[in-house]
């Protein structure tokens, strides 16, 4: 029982079929390790296959950093009603799954057309951010007679006190009444020497189970979006990120101006903008020329054909003078921008990937974008710009922006680097791509000064030649490789609580020489301190053991990859048809 203490954060669930992995199976729950780390016979052959790569996901992820002790409400619980809480939570989820046959949909399991999700929650033992619902596990903790329960070592038989070492560190026990300890011998070492816990548990899984995935400060808006918070992309329009950007598409009154790299699969944003040019709305945009018949992105040429207002940089494409037109912007009516990490895609926009929306509502800031827009609409793109004068933006005394574009800041070197060399406490970036020399020197130079530093690897970026997290590894400096379908597509970087980095540039020569693209640095402490919140949470998310190793982006280890009808890897090759899924005997 022991094992329930320990936050793995490891929900094995997948959407794969009976027969051919369909999201509507049937499985049978195998273990319950805890209630958010719940074992699934995922290739139905009704054994616990200790030995094969499990599947996991986390239906809730739980912050480990955070518990009782840090919130205000919670934190004067005793341990011991913290333990009777623990347990009753562990043992509710057995009950509830314990070799039952489940349906998985979306992120939740189902349990005869129940949800899981609402289940735990409607039980008092877990709690999400509001008020009431810390209160009612106050509530229950405080009707807890503490010393009418008792811990019994189902090896030994023998029972101990709440308090006690030996009967907390036992691998198998339960919690009895007072009644049943009759029944039992009383362990001498408890109750002869009053043996006191000397360590408190750190990681209760009775805590938050949500994440915030919207922020909004000083006209400021930031939407997360979660790593596989759905197995699969999907094109429905759920998140807030993408139902905030239909919004600002309704709402606009006069103009909508675009620049974007990859729209593809989003019915609901393509029917937005059909609905506001027939309002009169005048639509114009600009996107990246492929001269490889739009192979991920088909979508734009429905969009060619139905705003025909367009410029693509193709002609110095076809020159070999510029990179790729990587922005994802929209400005409205020329006083609100949406911007930030994510393509306007099923996979980005859905909650697959991992990434960061941005809403600004600030005139001075559309007026930037608008300028950075009309170059490329006009047919200058990447080297043929100009650069953007007085580009700063100050909102108050709370909040200050650079709004920056490649190529023409220099971003890396005038700004990115600079940040990192006057870092004082930590810096925490989660990256698509980072290759930058540059970055990798300034990073070494900053974790030799005593930062704390951690990066959050996409598995892609892992397996390109030119990668530097291995030399980062190697200063000492700590990077984790996500282990899930869907990719770490954020570009962004919080340092001290003070600044924050978003936008569509990853972190190579590429992006800051040879691209279109954005970028925006924050100044702002509440903004940096919500990045550094959620990239916590996506570095608990991901097992410790892959800051060492590093797992396929399509394989047995990365979580759904084998069943999410995507090309993960880039190798033309999807699911089981790639080598990495296959489950060697």
């Amino acid at each position: 029982m022991k094992k329930f203490f320990i936050i793995s954060v490891v929900f094995i669930i997948f959407g794969c079929a009976f027969i051919s992995f369909k999201s509507t199976s049937v499985f049978k729950i195998l273990d319950v390790k805890s209630p958010v780390s719940i074992y699934i016979d995922l290739n139905k052959n009704f054994i616990f296959d200790e030995k094969t790569p499990f599947f996991y996901d986390n239906i809730f992820f739980i912050e480990s950093s955070k518990n009782y002790s840090d919130d205000n409400i919670l934190k004067n619980l005793t341990f011991e009603q913290k333990f009777i809480l623990e347990y009753m939570a562990y043992d509710y989820a057995n009950s509830l799954l314990k070799n039952k046959f489940v349906s998985l949909k979306g992120n939740d399991i189902y349990i005869n057309a129940k949800s899981y999700k609402k289940l735990l929650l409607s039980s008092d033992l877990f709690f999400t951010n509001d008020k009431f619902s810390k209160e009612k596990i106050i509530n229950k903790a405080n009707s807890f007679d503490i010393n009418s329960y008792y811990i019994l070592n189902l090896k030994s038989k023998k029972i101990h006190k709440l308090s006690c070492n030996n009967g907390i560190s036992s691998k198998k026990f339960k919690l009895i009444s007072a009644n049943e300890t009759n029944k039992y011998n009383k362990a001498k070492c408890c109750f002869n020497n009053d043996n006191k816990i000397k360590k408190n548990i750190k990681n209760y899984h009775i805590q938050k189970v949500y994440i915030k995935n919207t922020f909004s400060s000083d006209n400021i808006s930031i939407y997360f979006l979660d790593l596989n918070s759905t197995f699969k992309p999907d094109n429905k329009c759920l998140t807030s990120s993408c139902k905030v950007l239909k919004k600002e598409i309704d709402s606009a009154k006069s103009s909508i101006d675009f620049a974007l790299y990859g729209f593809n699969n989003q019915p609901v944003i393509y029917k937005a903008l059909i609905n506001a040019k027939s309002r009169g709305i005048k639509i114009r945009w600009v996107s990246n020329y492929d001269n490889d018949e739009d192979k991920y992105y088909p979508d734009i040429e429905k969009l060619k054909t139905v705003f025909p207002d367009f410029k693509t940089n193709q002609f110095i494409q076809l020159k070999n003078k510029s990179g790729i037109m990587h922005n994802k912007f929209f400005i409205f009516d020329n006083k609100k921008v949406f911007t930030g990490t994510a393509n306007i895609t099923s996979t980005d926009l859905s909650g697959f990937n991992a990434n960061y929306s941005v809403l600004i509502n600030n005139s001075a800031v559309a007026k930037i974008y608008l300028t950075e827009f009309e170059q490329m609409f006009n047919g200058d793109f990447g080297i043929n710009k100009n650069e953007i004068p007085n580009n700063s933006v100050i909102i108050n005394k709370n909040t200050s922006l650079n709004i920056l574009f490649s190529p023409q800041n220099n971003i890396i070197n005038n700004y990115i680097i600079k940040l990192i060399d006057n870092s004082k406490n930590y810096i925490y970036i989660s990256a698509f791509f980072i290759t930058h020399k540059g970055v990798e020197e300034a990073l070494k130079k900053a974790k030799a000064k005593g930062v704390d530093i951690k990066i959050i690897n996409d598995a892609t970026n892992a397996r390109n030649k030119y990668t530097i997290h291995k030399n980062l590894r190697l200063a000492g400096i700590k990077v984790k490789t996500e282990n899930y379908a869907g990719k770490m597509h954020m570009k962004t970087m919080v340092i001290d609580d003070k600044y924050s980095v978003i936008g569509s540039m990853n972190f190579t020569s590429s992006g800051n020489k040879r691209n279109d693209e954005n970028v925006i640095v924050f100044q702002n402490i509440e903004i940096a301190k919500y990045l550094k919140s959620t990239f916590i949470y996506l570095w608990n998310k991901i097992p410790d053991k892959y800051e060492k190793y590093d797992p396929k982006a399509e394989s047995l280890e990365s979580i759904g990859s084998c069943y999410d009808g995507i090309d993960n890897d880039f190798d033309d090759k999807i699911d089981f048809a790639d080598e990495g899924c296959v489950i060697k005997k």
